[in-house]
């Protein structure tokens, strides 16, 4: 089926946009020495360009960016963030689109709970405040660029990419025509810097706080081992009775579990159980 006029212009504002915001992203990987995955072809997934990732129901997600410690084009590393962008020029899909980022990114970083990796969006166009306040409220880092800004940038070097809901499939043809000819290559890269440059607060922002994500440092580590012999009763009377009347770590207790918090400088927490000393100790040498 044909791609609609708006369809064709949005998805090369979106794949332009997606593509310009790889520099501040490459940069950040390379001075922090991590590996930068984008959708391209990578050995590691036996030559796949799509980008995906599995969630702890081994569902597969398909992702934009997501960068690695310790990641080589041959094996993954450890997902230290992961990264979602989106242009979106129609208030009503902004919504679906938060959704749609939340879905997919939410359940891989419960799969990797224990690395706490960096949660952002970056995103560009029309996004109301509810859809934007959804991603923070879930922890999501939010780079947004009013589609204005965009606009703005396209105009100084002479194209025009504003459009609404009330643009005839006429006008839409034209724009697209005109903004995507070959020949603008020079004039896009123009483009690419100017947005870059009226941005760079808002890129800056949103570059420091994966910057504190990745060197958190830890404030504290609480350390709490779970002995006992599990009682099972069936009602809440027995139960209040059970604990009002247990006075004293019994003789024959066992280790059930040890449970590790750790709190970091910059608010996050992580939060495990382990049933042995051996899974415990593990996990805390890989935070060194």
């Amino acid at each position: 089926m044909a791609k609609s006029q708006s369809h064709q212009l949005g998805e090369f504002i979106g794949s332009f946009f997606e593509d310009l915001m790889k520099k501040p992203i490459r940069e950040f990987a390379d001075k922090n020495g991590l590996y930068f995955d984008t959708n391209r072809s990578r050995k590691a997934r036996g030559n796949r360009k799509t980008l995906t990732w599995t969630d702890v129901h081994a569902n597969k997600h398909r992702l934009d960016f997501v960068l690695e410690k310790g990641g080589t084009e041959s094996a993954f590393g450890e997902p230290i963030a992961f990264i979602e962008l989106a242009w979106r020029n129609y208030t009503k899909h902004s919504k679906n689109k938060a959704q749609e980022i939340s879905g997919a990114v939410n359940p891989i970083s419960e799969k990797y709970e224990m690395v706490k990796p960096f949660k952002g969006a970056i995103l560009s166009g029309v996004f109301t405040d509810g859809s934007l306040n959804q991603l923070k409220s879930e922890g999501f880092h939010v780079l947004y660029i009013p589609s204005k800004k965009m606009v703005q940038a396209f105009s100084v070097h002479g194209l025009d990419i504003d459009y609404d809901e009330g643009t005839s499939k006429a006008e839409l043809k034209r724009k697209y025509i005109a903004v995507s000819k070959k020949s603008n290559k020079a004039i896009l890269e123009k483009v690419r810097q100017e947005i870059l440059k009226i941005c760079e607060p808002e890129i800056k922002l949103f570059v420091s706080e994966l910057s504190a994500s990745y060197n958190r440092k830890i404030k504290t580590i609480c350390i709490l081992p779970l002995h006992g012999k599990s009682t099972y009763v069936i009602d809440v009377e027995r139960a209040i009775n059970f604990i009002n009347g247990y006075t004293e770590i019994p003789k024959d207790q066992t280790l059930e579990y040890i449970q590790v918090i750790v709190t970091y400088n910059i608010g996050s927490i992580i939060q495990c159980q382990f049933k042995t000393k051996a899974e415990a100790i593990d996990f805390l040498y890989k935070l060194k």
